[in-house]
């Protein structure tokens, strides 16, 4: 009797047996999705160049406003230059110049040659609000406190109010040459007219086309 009911048991463990194995292999295993890839979504970071470094010291903006590297690379290599009047080259040069040398190298586009005629010119759309100014942007003045409206010196806007220009005042910067200039600063306001664009690249609405 005790040998049936040992072959009984046994019996019943294969059976178990035979039933765990087959309900495993009807499991169905739910495998942990596959997470996609992460994207880098940081942007690269593009080194600054040292003209944007310093121009950007000078003019007290940050460095990444420093886009037009063939504006400022001009304007370092002209800074000191000598004023003359009439003069047309780094050993001496004026304001109207100035003004075309800068205009031609790094806007490709010529101005006319003296400062009244630039003031005077169809294609200089004027306009007074300092709010609106642009890089790139003509500055007219003229001496205080006279009648004559005749514009004696022009200069181009570079950023946060200041600007550059062949003077032949030493002003407040005490300096009488190639400068850079604050607007804001109560000898320039008194002798600021208006602002001048030329039709530029720089300020086309960019279509697309």
């Amino acid at each position: 009797m005790m040998k049936k009911t040992s072959h009984f048991f046994a019996y019943v463990l294969f059976l178990f047996a035979m039933a765990s194995c087959g309900s495993s292999k009807n499991m169905v295993t739910v495998a942990d999705p596959i997470a996609p890839p992460v994207e880098d979504t940081i942007p690269a970071v593009v080194p600054l160049k040292p003209i944007q470094l310093k121009y950007a010291g000078l003019l007290n903006v940050d460095a990444s406003e420093i886009t037009n590297i063939k504006l400022y690379e001009f304007v370092d290599s002209w800074i000191g230059a000598p004023y003359e009047m009439g003069g047309e080259n780094e050993n001496g040069i004026d304001c109207s110049s100035f003004t075309q040398h800068l205009y031609v190298n790094v806007f490709s586009y010529l101005p006319e040659r003296t400062a009244n005629k630039q003031f005077n010119a169809e294609s200089t759309d004027k306009f007074i609000g300092q709010e609106f100014l642009k890089e790139g942007d003509m500055l007219f003045f003229k001496r205080p406190s006279v009648k004559d409206k005749t514009i004696t010196h022009v200069g181009i806007y570079l950023q946060n109010n200041k600007f550059i220009s062949a003077s032949g005042y030493n002003g407040p910067e005490n300096i009488r040459g190639v400068k850079i200039s604050d607007l804001n600063d109560a000898w320039w306001q008194e002798r600021f007219i208006c602002a001048g664009r030329k039709p530029l690249d720089i300020y086309k609405v960019k279509t697309g086309k």
